[in-house]
């Protein structure tokens, strides 16, 4: 029991970074949101990135984190309208 309680914490950490890099390919969420914001503008991504990336690199993790998860339930309440 004790070494699940270890363990668990362990795999949460290790699948969401491997779900970011599956996702985004970058473990980085600043990184990522970038991508993200790259994908979801109606601008070629090529050219956008690098944009994005612009913004994102002065922001903090912990910000960059909180606009993946509003770009998330924004993207879940779209699909479901």
């Amino acid at each position: 029991m004790i070494r699940f309680l270890v363990m668990l914490p362990i795999l949460l950490v290790v699948g969401t970074l491997a779900g970011l890099y599956i996702a985004y390919g970058q473990v980085d969420p600043c990184r990522a949101l970038a991508v993200e914001q790259a994908r979801r503008s109606p601008g070629p991504t090529a050219i956008v990135e690098p944009l994005a990336r612009m913004g994102t690199s002065q922001m903090s993790s912990t910000a960059c984190v909180r606009g993946m998860l509003h770009s998330w339930r924004d993207r879940i309440v779209e699909s479901m309208l």
